[in-house]
């Protein structure tokens, strides 16, 4: 589906780099097969036209009831980037680099376009090349797309965030209303994550501390209060962390604040400017959000159609869908208040999203009332 989209120059190596990730891709089912295992993308989410379809795509979206969501790469239908594979954040060929992200930023935004009030696409940008990933934001900006992908800080060849470089990109960012939003697995890391508990390991550090710094590279470099209207979306965040690290920013901005120059205590910044995506909300943290009160920072996601969010494929049509069930187990005993906060406003804030046209999206889909969401489940599966 991408090929269309490839420059004429780049069509050879393109297909070379097809060919190579075909051959992989039967390598590996071949090595199942012999070792008596399941095929690979075995799971039925993994095999959903949804991955790749706008209709089938916004057809789950009915079902579940969720009137808009936002698309990152990292499918997990084994479709990689040309060149880059899933190896999305340490690219080292940067020409081959951004052409791939081209590629796919003009085959997203077609994507986004077939309803474009339903999906926030995340424009790609070369951040290697601050003046570069300007231009190219522009340009997805003008095709549709709503947010940007934002690696998380230091990666290999890239100026750090909080050199004045980046200041030009942070202000084109708030002008064109494109939040930045930081996967889980986007974090640098070391390469080698082996031996027992790797898995969890790589998850545990890439996946936590490591994609959280930009908060506090960004609060505490004054980035925020330069650019008062710039937004941060740190997605696919475990629980625990935002109330000490907003303590621990405090701590340190009392103790060498004339060498940081804030009008306002770091977590200000963060309270206001930084939401977290919360793909895996449990009961226990929807009831801290509100308990303390940053139930105003926290956008749920169901993370479609990964086989660790909350969207399941079933083949009951009448049986009510999985995603629901998780968040009436998840905001079961939270107020409605901060339900819908969590649920639709937030997100709207976040992404500076017409409330209205939403609002008739969810009235025609028929999706659940906010008392319906807010009602535990007599059972789970």
């Amino acid at each position: 589906d991408l090929r269309p989209y490839c420059p004429a120059a780049w069509l050879d190596e393109f297909d070379n780099d097809l060919s190579k990730q075909k051959y992989l891709a039967e390598k590996e089912e071949r090595r199942a097969a012999e070792a008596g295992e399941a095929p690979p993308r075995s799971h039925p989410n993994l095999a959903l036209p949804g991955h790749y379809d706008p209709a089938a795509n916004i057809a789950d979206m009915d079902t579940e009831g969720i009137a808009s969501q936002v698309l990152f790469h990292f499918s997990q239908n084994g479709e990689n980037f040309p060149w880059v594979g899933q190896g999305l954040w340490t690219i080292f060929d940067f020409e081959r680099g951004a052409v791939a992200y081209e590629i796919y930023n003009r085959w997203l935004a077609d994507f986004c376009s077939v309803e474009p009030a339903r999906h926030i696409g995340l424009a790609y940008l070369p951040t290697w090349d601050i003046d570069a990933a300007i231009v190219e934001m522009r340009r997805c900006r003008e095709s549709g797309l709503k947010a940007i992908n934002f690696p998380p800080p230091s990666r290999p060849n890239h100026i750090e965030y909080n050199d004045s470089r980046w200041d030009p990109f942070w202000a084109a960012a708030a002008e064109l209303d494109m939040a930045l939003v930081t996967h889980a697995s986007g974090a640098a890391h070391f390469d080698y994550h082996g031996g027992p508990s790797g898995t969890a390991i790589m998850i545990f550090e890439s996946g936590g501390y490591m994609a959280r710094r930009a908060v506090w590279w960004l609060a505490m470099s004054g980035v925020f209060e330069r650019h008062p209207d710039l937004r941060l979306v740190i997605t696919e965040q475990f629980e625990g962390w935002w109330r000490q690290t907003l303590h621990e920013m405090d701590v340190v901005g009392g103790r060498f604040g004339p060498d940081m120059a804030l009008a306002k205590p770091p977590s200000d910044y963060a309270e206001t400017n930084v939401f977290i995506g919360a793909s895996f909300l449990s009961p226990a943290m929807a009831a801290d959000a509100e308990r303390h009160g940053y139930d105003t920072n926290i956008v749920w996601g169901s993370d479609y159609p990964h086989v660790e969010g909350t969207f399941l494929k079933v083949d009951d049509p009448t049986a009510e869908p999985i995603t629901q069930l998780s968040l009436r187990n998840t905001f079961g005993d939270v107020g409605a208040t901060a339900a819908e906060r969590m649920l639709g406003t937030n997100g709207i804030r976040a992404f500076v999203l017409d409330a209205t046209e939403l609002r008739a999206v969810a009235d025609r889909i028929g999706a659940p009332s906010l008392r319906t969401l807010t009602t535990k489940p007599a059972s789970l599966p």
